[in-house]
């Protein structure tokens, strides 16, 4: 199901991008605070969440494009 997956997406992120996307997206953190927490460059916690994003929505959109091929069919 879609959100059994995306859960799935979530958790094969590289650490780096899975910590922050869940501090900044689920958590609320602000990217000052999550670059305090793990004790790197606010640049590199807007980097990693850029970076994460954009395999999920790759991911997003290839399960969107196999589940219309089969509805299709």
């Amino acid at each position: 199901s879609f959100p059994t997956r995306r859960s799935s997406d979530l958790q094969e992120l590289p650490d780096q991008y899975r910590l922050v996307f869940s501090l900044y997206v689920l958590d609320g953190y602000s990217h000052k605070e999550i670059a305090e927490m793990l004790k790197i460059t606010t640049g590199t916690t807007k980097s990693n969440l850029s970076r994460a994003r954009l395999i999920l929505k790759e991911k997003i959109e290839a399960y969107t494009k196999t589940e219309l091929k089969s509805l299709v069919k």
